[in-house]
């Protein structure tokens, strides 16, 4: 596996093509695929060290120029020629193996019970560890351990433009609204009062919020850790292990869990909710724990809760045999979500988020026909014109980004684009046949990334509280040379590193759930779990402002849960 990867790296460098390109991934297979095959084999090993160092010397070389140029440190030109050399003996070596086998294919090695090291480990790990509630435990002190000095170093927590939006709400700067969950608000308000009584600072008060979150989510990652062992009890024991280390050591998951975004507490809802619906499968949990889950997952986000109407047809289907308590549960939940959205927040003045949030993907397709200089019927020109001014549109578009063209709709007649909904539904209809091209284009551009993986964008580069007027200021416990470039060389990796790289990019996780969806389907699984998530991912496909992570997270924490079911279902 290290010489495939390694092989792996050098072909990266030298075909200049990303960490996050799918490319890697086949290669990595074939390479390994290509060396285990080739081991079946008596080998001489020294000829081929001997031709592998000597041919790698000469092409990194050769190539030198070209895979150091992207680096302006020296360090970073060495380790990068290191790696090139180091892959390339490896890759060397697997074509020597592959030829020596081909050409000697008839003398046969005995081939060693492969994997009996790792066997072992986890034999001994299984007797250590040998209870779900162990495996609950552990990985909850390991997240909490490995995400502390993170903690430390963003005291009280990370706040972005949105993080300080919601502590205008709080401190009564701005209207409250549900354009960021009404629930989380509040949810920072209690913890920020609680924080706020013991210690009469508004920067150590709001770190209250930052350690319940922390708590949260570590619980969250560790009961489907847990769920893990349930379902699969010793089967998937590499898997659970991977999991553990997955949440626990890669960094975003760190970051993420000291930034006070909705999209935390969100994420760690939904794996809840997802393990519980697992457990109602297997007849290990209730309707009222369903009921509870299912209203924080709607009002904790606004697709969430489109999602979940959808989605309450597939799961009243899946637990017909239980009808009488799947339909009533189902309808409480939509009621009560629908009166708090409705009723509830009217009367407390609760702002909803207004309509051209909503129309990210229309107003971008729309506006990639203008930048293009298409042409327009009259009408169709006096329709956009009565809402905007194009003047500025070919210096405002975004390809990745509709904030900018919102803005500019917002900046114009909205009410007249409220009040003529119809017309301009037509307009983009109309558009569509004409300029199909441009639509996907701009959809790709806008929102490709969210399944396909080689989008290049950042995921848990932030630091600190963005400047505010608020005294709310970043109030680091560590910090140093060493701990900030530590932070930022385990960042970066994630843009250096095959494979690896491919963990930072939402577009694996959403194939990782179309393939586990149809291996279920496949192996005749009931996955209802699954189709939520599913469900959740279309409508960031169809109503996403723009390509962030964060926006799919809970979809990259539930995949070792979804490997375990389909794996399970198969040794069974």
């Amino acid at each position: 596996m290290l010489l495939a990867f390694f092989a792996c790296w050098s072909l990266q460098l030298i075909l200049g093509i990303t960490v996050r390109n799918p490319l890697t991934v086949v290669l990595f297979v074939c390479l390994l695929f290509a060396d285990n095959k080739a081991k079946e084999y008596r080998i001489k090993k020294i000829p081929g060290l001997c031709i592998s160092v000597g041919l790698s010397a000469v092409i990194s070389y050769l190539l030198r120029a070209k895979v150091t140029e992207g680096f302006d440190s020296l360090l970073f030109k060495l380790l990068s020629l290191l790696i090139l050399t180091g892959g390339l003996i490896c890759l060397c070596y697997i074509i020597y193996e592959g030829l020596y086998a081909f050409i000697k294919r008839d003398k046969k090695a005995d081939i060693p019970a492969k994997y009996q090291t790792v066997t072992r480990f986890l034999d001994k790990y299984y007797d250590l560890i040998n209870t779900p509630k162990k495996v609950f435990v552990l990985c909850f002190c390991l997240c909490l351990l490995c995400w502390f000095p993170y903690f430390l170093y963003e005291f009280p927590g990370i706040m972005t433009a949105d993080s300080l939006v919601q502590y205008e709400q709080i401190m009564g700067l701005r209207p409250y609204s549900n354009h960021h969950p009404m629930v989380h608000t509040l949810l920072i308000k209690l913890f920020y009062n609680i924080g706020f009584f013991f210690t009469k600072d508004v920067v150590r008060a709001i770190s209250f919020y930052t350690v319940f979150q922390m708590l949260l989510f570590a619980a969250a990652l560790s009961r489907l850790v847990m769920e893990i062992r349930v379902i699969s009890e010793k089967r998937n024991l590499l898997v659970e292990l991977i999991s553990i280390a997955f949440f626990a050591l890669v960094p975003f998951n760190a970051v993420f869990a000291v930034t006070i975004w909705k999209d935390i507490p969100f994420a760690a809802i939904t794996v809840l909710f997802v393990c519980h619906i697992i457990e109602m499968k297997n007849k290990r949990a209730s309707y009222p724990g369903f009921i509870v889950l299912g209203i924080l997952f709607s009002l904790f986000r606004s697709n969430a809760w489109y999602a979940f109407i959808v989605w309450s047809l597939v799961f009243v289907y899946s637990f017909r045999k239980e009808i009488k308590k799947a339909l009533p549960s189902v309808i409480v939940v939509l009621l009560f979500v629908a009166v708090i959205k409705g009723p509830v927040f009217d009367s407390f003045g609760v702002e909803k988020p207004d309509f051209v949030e909503s129309l990210s993907v229309p107003i971008s397709q729309i506006a990639r026909v203008l930048v293009n200089d298409r042409e327009l019927t009259a009408s169709e020109e006096e329709l956009i014109n009565a809402v905007i001014d194009t003047t500025y549109i070919h210096e405002l578009y975004a390809p990745d980004y509709a904030d900018n063209i919102k803005e500019l709709v917002r900046a114009g007649n909205v009410s007249y684009l409220e009040s003529h909904k119809a017309e301009y539904f037509k307009l983009w209809a109309g558009l569509l046949p004409r300029y199909f091209g441009d639509y996907v284009s701009a959809w790709f551009d806008l929102l490709g990334g969210y399944i396909y993986p080689d989008f290049a964008y950042a995921v848990g580069d932030i630091d600190g509280i963005m400047g505010n007027d608020y005294g709310l200021i970043w109030m680091p416990k560590i910090g140093g040379k060493f701990v900030v470039k530590t932070k930022e060389i385990l960042i970066k990796l994630g843009g250096f590193v095959p494979i690896y790289g491919m963990l930072w990019s939402i577009g694996t996780y959403s194939w990782l759930l179309i393939a586990a969806l149809f291996i279920g389907i496949k192996r005749k699984v009931k996955t209802p779990e699954m189709w939520l998530l599913f469900l959740m991912l279309g409508t960031l496909l169809i109503a996403a402002p723009n390509l962030e992570f964060r926006y799919a997270y809970s979809l990259a924490l539930v995949w070792p849960l979804f490997i375990s079911r389909v794996n399970s279902s198969k040794q069974a």
